[in-house]
Formats: C-alpha cells, sequence, structure tokens
C-alpha cells in the first residue's frame, strides 16, 4: 500500500505541483516517465539476481532505498530535485510489486494463484481508500510536500514488520521452484514470451495515459475542486476493497480470459464516458471516476493471472520481474504520449482528452486478441 500511495499521490497532486514548482502541464508525464523508467532498469537488475537472494532480504534493501526516496521527494525544492527523487523512487518502490507478484506466482499453486493476486492487490484499493484521500487531505491543509512526510513516518515500522513477520523464501530452496531457482529468460525464450510483455503494454499504457492526467482533468473539466478529489479516490478504493478480491476468484472459477474479456468490455464505456465528460454534479463525478478506476484497474488481476500460467515454472519469477520491467515502461510510456497529445489552456481545462479515450479503447480492445491468443495456445499446451 505505502509505495502505492507514493505513485498514486503524484496524479491528484499535479494542479498543486504545477503551482508550487512553477511546472508545464507537460512536465506531469515527465515525472511518471523518470519514476517508471527507472523502475525498469531497476527491474531488470533486480530480475537478474532474484535467485541469489531471499525474498525478505530483498524486500527490506528495496524498501530502505523507497524511504530515502521519500525523504528526498520532502526535501525537493525544485523540479529538477524532484526528477531526481521519483528516479529512486522508481528503482525501489517501482519494483516493490514485481517482487510481490513474482513472490505470489512461485508459492501459490495454480488453482489459487488469481484469488491469492486479488487479495494482494488489494492494497491498490486501500491505498486509494486510505493512503491518497489522507495524503491529499494533509497535503491541502499544509503543502504538497506533507503527504509524503506522512508516508515516511508509516514505512519505518513496517520495515520492522517485514524483518520481524515476513519469511525467508528463498526461490532456489522452494518445492515450487525447479532447481536454480527462478533464472531470467534466456533471447530465444524472450521471443516466446513476447505476446505476454506486448499484452502488458496494452492494458498498462491504455491505463496511464488517462490515469496520469485524471486529477487535472477532473478539476479543470469536470469542476470538482481540489477539496472534492479525495471523495473519487475514497470511492473507488472502497469499491476496489470489494470488487478485486472478487474479481480474482472469478477467474479461477470461470477461467482467466473469459473474466478478462469481461473487465476490458466493461471499461470501454467508462474510458469513453470519462474522457468526454464536461461539468457535472459533485455525486456523479464521483461515481463516474471511481467506476473508471475501478474498472480500468480491475483489468489487471486476470491479466496477471494468465500472464503467471505462460512462462515455465522455472522461468516464471524471472519472467514477473521482467513483465514488471515492461509494465513501468508501458506506464511512462502512455503518460508521457498524453502529455505530447493533450494540451492545458488559461482557464485550466485540458483539450485533447476525448482523443485519448479513443485511442485507449483501441489500445484495450487490441489487447482481447493478445489475451484470446495466448490462452488458446495455453490450453493447447496443457
Amino acid at each position: 500500500m505505502t509505495h502505492l500511495v507514493d505513485f498514486m499521490l503524484f496524479m491528484p497532486l499535479g494542479p498543486q505541483l504545477l503551482r508550487a514548482l512553477g511546472m508545464p502541464l507537460a512536465a506531469l508525464g515527465e515525472l511518471v516517465f523518470a519514476y517508471t523508467a527507472s523502475a525498469g532498469i531497476a527491474g531488470l537488475a533486480l530480475g537478474a539476481t532474484i535467485h541469489r537472494f531471499s525474498r525478505r532480504k530483498l524486500l527490506l534493501i528495496v524498501y530502505a532505498g523507497f524511504a530515502l526516496s521519500l525523504l528526498l521527494t520532502v526535501l525537493a525544492g525544485s523540479f529538477a530535485w524532484l526528477v531526481a527523487a521519483r528516479v529512486l523512487a522508481g528503482a525501489c518502490g517501482g519494483v516493490l510489486s514485481s517482487l510481490v507478484q513474482a513472490t505470489v506466482a512461485d508459492f501459490v499453486p495454480l488453482e489459487r494463484r488469481a484469488a491469492a493476486l486479488g487479495t494482494v492487490m488489494t492494497g491498490h484499493a486501500l491505498a486509494s481508500v486510505i493512503g491518497v484521500p489522507l495524503g491529499l487531505a494533509v497535503a491541502s491543509a499544509l503543502d504538497w510536500r506533507a503527504g509524503f512526510a506522512l508516508l515516511l513516518l508509516l514505512v519505518w515500522p513496517l520495515m520492522l514488520g517485514i524483518r520481524r513477520h515476513v519469511p525467508c523464501l528463498d526461490s532456489h530452496r522452494h518445492p515450487a521452484v525447479p532447481a536454480g531457482g527462478a533464472r531470467m529468460p534466456g533471447m530465444r525464450e524472450l521471443a516466446d514470451l513476447a505476446p505476454a510483455f506486448l499484452l502488458t503494454f496494452a492494458i498498462s499504457a491504455s491505463a496511464y495515459a488517462l490515469g496520469a492526467y485524471f486529477a487535472p482533468y477532473w478539476v479543470g473539466n469536470v469542476g470538482i475542486s481540489e477539496g472534492q478529489l479525495p471523495l473519487v479516490f475514497l470511492a473507488s478504493g472502497a469499491l476496489s476493497l470489494y470488487t478485486s478480491p472478487r474479481i480474482g476468484r472469478l477467474a479461477d472459477r470461470h477461467g482467466r480470459f473469459r473474466v478478462f474479456l469481461c473487465a476490458v468490455l466493461a471499461s470501454v464505456p467508462t474510458i469513453a464516458l470519462a474522457s468526454r465528460s464536461g461539468p457535472l454534479a459533485l455525486w456523479l463525478a464521483v461515481v463516474l471516476g471511481a467506476a473508471f478506476f475501478v474498472t480500468v484497474y480491475g483489468r489487471w488481476i486476470p491479466t496477471l493471472a494468465l500472464l503467471s500460467e505462460w512462462p515455465p515454472p522455472g522461468l516464471r519469477g524471472g519472467f514477473m520481474m521482467l513483465n514488471g520491467v515492461v509494465t513501468q515502461l508501458s506506464m511512462g510510456a502512455g503518460a508521457l504520449f498524453a502529455g505530447w497529445l493533450i494540451v492545458f489552456d488559461e482557464s485550466g481545462r485540458i483539450s485533447g482528452f476525448a482523443r485519448l479515450g479513443e485511442i485507449s479503447i483501441v489500445v484495450s480492445l487490441s489487447a482481447v486478441g493478445i489475451a484470446w491468443w495466448l490462452h488458446r495456445r495455453i490450453a493447447a499446451r496443457c
């Protein structure tokens, strides 16, 4: 939850950051790209060494670096220093999700894996319900740095909790992983895994192209004040607490591809409505914003469950780390592309968001074809 709050806070804090640091609108996409590109490079390095260390040791090392990045974020006084802080945040916080997902994929049996991933991904919901609204409230009352300072205070007791309670799981000693550990795929194996990476790119880029600029759009075009914005994240997080584990159980029960298809189709109308919305009443803006986040990010649960079946067990840990790299890079690419496409006028309104929504829908629907192909190949292999 904590590293997700760090990343998620930057989107709704966009209007405050633009004013406080005198940044252009496109700088928000550049910050997201700096974070995700750094996470991608760090993920490659971590993926090459993940089988040599216990998961607990890796969690502690990476989490300590994440704490340092929070400190640098709080102390940043210019855009350049903030970019440097976000690079470190990406290198550490950006790989934590991949590290957790790799652990789940390696140690949870296939028949329960989607449910386990859905449970773990309630961290996204908790970040929305607790972290983002609280961080925004503190930032609104004090300063944009205050939310990250509060987050830094939470990290230290959690590091102690990791040290005391997380099992020392060595992937190369676990019976679910063949001897030699969760190694990185070779060049020939990477070619076989390319369709899976393409699916990840389509799902991530289509989500974050819109998500990176959701807050400025909701404030400038929909008419929600910065003080009311936490209500959207609170509603989406509360709803995700209910939907995320259930999506995982549905994927285990009815099949990964079937649930993935339903999730993508459910996200299309919310993307279309959210990207074309004009001024709305507060309650309707909260409902539409929550529906957008729940449906768009809910697609990830069956996606990860489907992807975890694609590589052989000996490559699963390394594949999940590489897939995390692709996720981060595609998130950054989507945000950067969105920054080039949209325009921020003098009244605070954003133009070009409807076209961005259309592109996101096309990319999302293309992901269905990729997922269908993977599903058929997996079924034929079994």
